[in-house]
């Protein structure tokens, strides 16, 4: 399988932040319109860049808290709560399972057939694409058990490709001057930081690199950004009094999210980053 590419990464936003978004979203990004999606739950809008990938702000339609039952982010706290992989091909779900089946750590993590899921945009335009998550059954998700985010889930295009991820060069400018996703970080239990780096590396068939203390997992990107570094993906347990926290509270997944900077912009540039409501975001040159 071609390397995995990073596709885009859902920040649950409350919906009023959603339809009058506050001042670290639009002092930093330019916001493309997203739609609602197919079952009627959760509207989006995305914080599209150059290098294909996006940060997709989802919210509950009127924070109805009745529309978050039984969905699998339905117990999730606002902030980073899942992100998607993606491939040039198809995904090839039998060599996926049995690469976890071999080398997952002994974490218990398989996948789901991909089911088609969609959304309709602002202008009518209907959106489609397969989505594969992590197996979850249906009394997992009503416990609040449910391992999305833990691990990625895969999500490949059934329409055109730029139906959902719209790269007109006006919705990829960015007043801070961000091109692309650096790097980020997941947070994983402490004593068990060798179990996820094998699944991780098993499920984005790639090998892990060890280096300054630091273990890390490379990835493409949809698009080839000339001079623009390929993100990684930090694999680390906590260290910091309110990292534990954090994992304690949201379980397993990404804490923070460096992007990188272009030359241009000066918002980003001035400030080191963005801690709002579950949402830690570094500006990187």
């Amino acid at each position: 399988m071609p390397l995995a590419q990073i596709d885009h990464v859902v920040v649950l936003v409350p919906y009023a932040d959603l339809r009058s978004p506050p001042r670290w979203v639009t002092d930093n990004f330019t916001l493309t319109p997203g739609g609602r999606h197919s079952d009627g739950r959760t509207e989006n809008k995305l914080i599209i860049f150059s290098d294909g990938t996006y940060l997709e702000l989802l919210a509950f339609i009127d924070d109805n808290p009745t529309l978050r039952l039984g969905h699998p982010w339905g117990t999730k706290a606002f902030g980073f709560i899942d992100f998607a992989l993606t491939t040039p091909a198809p995904l090839d779900i039998a060599a996926l399972r049995t690469r976890i089946a071999s080398n997952s750590g002994g974490l218990g993590i398989d996948y789901e057939d991909p089911v088609e899921g969609g959304r309709k945009r602002d202008d009518g335009t209907d959106v489609r694409w397969t989505a594969a998550g992590p197996r979850n059954a249906a009394a997992a998700v009503e416990a609040g058990t449910a391992r999305r985010g833990e691990v990625p889930f895969w999500c490949h295009d059934v329409t055109e490709r730029a139906l959902r991820v719209d790269m007109a060069e006006a919705n990829t400018t960015h007043p801070s001057g961000v091109k692309g996703i650096a790097q980020f970080t997941i947070l994983v239990p402490d004593g068990k930081m060798d179990a996820y780096v094998d699944l991780y590396s098993s499920i984005m068939d790639t090998s892990p690199v060890r280096m300054f203390d630091t273990t890390r997992l490379l990835l493409e990107t949809p698009v080839s950004v000339p001079g623009l570094v390929k993100p990684w993906v930090f694999v680390e347990p906590p260290t910091l009094e309110v990292e534990k926290r954090r994992l304690q509270e949201r379980g397993p997944g990404i804490i923070e999210i460096a992007l990188r900077l272009g030359v241009e912009g000066e918002v980003g540039l001035g400030r080191a980053s963005i801690d709002e409501m579950g949402v830690w975001i570094h500006f990187l040159r």
